[in-house]
């Protein structure tokens, strides 16, 4: 059986590397752009303190960040006597290492796609552009067919109200559309991928589906960041 020391630094180097890093950063004063974050990895912990070995790019080195828990700052003061005590300090660093550098203790790495909400709004924007291009294509190309002509008599009148407007008014809502929906991405999808560190790549997936569906992504994220 694995001693305590063993279980918590297998499980730190597994699955809590952010915060690992974060340690670093904060209680080891290291530029995050000079550190190599793969690198970084809990060597040893006991009841006095933690080390963490780590490598950083100029000058290309191996460093050792050796923390004594009385040392490590936090915000809920939790003072280590024993192992039992090892978790909650670490987990109250990471909270506090986040903090101190503008970001959530977690990080997003999933681009989750769109679900029931978003996705009807690329169907709302091929409509729209091919309005815009000519109002009449879609009423010639569904004039003759029996079925979908069948299939719209059984949905309610507003619906076709709102059609002809769309028909009507495509430039007016493609414009409107954009200009809302890029609104959400610079006043709140931009920050909160920031603040969860989504990857730059990942970044760009979530505004491109912002900007066609809209709010839907500002739901996804909040779900995604529980």
């Amino acid at each position: 059986m694995s001693s305590p020391s063993e279980r918590i630094i297998g499980h730190m180097n597994k699955d809590h590397q952010l915060a690992l890093s974060d340690y670093v950063v904060v209680y080891g004063d290291v530029n995050p752009a000079n550190l190599i974050e793969e690198s970084v990895q809990l060597v040893s912990v006991d009841e006095k303190q933690i080390v963490i070995d780590y490598d950083i790019i100029k000058p290309p080195i191996t460093k050792t960040l050796s923390l004594y828990w009385h040392d490590a700052k936090e915000d809920e003061n939790i003072q280590v006597k024993a192992y039992g005590d090892i978790k909650g300090k670490l987990i109250a660093m990471a909270k506090y290492c986040a903090n101190e550098q503008g970001y959530a203790v977690k990080k997003l790495t999933k681009v989750h796609g769109p679900d029931f909400l978003g996705a009807p709004m690329y169907l709302v924007w091929l409509v729209l552009f091919v309005n815009a291009y000519d109002p009449t294509i879609l009423r010639k190309l569904f004039a003759n067919d029996a079925l979908f002509n069948k299939l719209i008599g059984y949905l309610p009148g507003w619906t076709f109200a709102l059609y002809r407007d769309m028909e009507k008014n495509a430039h007016r809502h493609i414009i409107g559309l954009a200009i809302a929906h890029l609104g959400e991405i610079l006043f709140f999808t931009k920050g909160y991928l920031a603040k969860y560190r989504a990857p730059e790549n990942q970044r760009w997936i979530w505004y491109v589906m912002n900007f066609f569906e809209g709010f839907p992504v500002m739901l996804r994220l909040r779900r995604a960041t529980k």
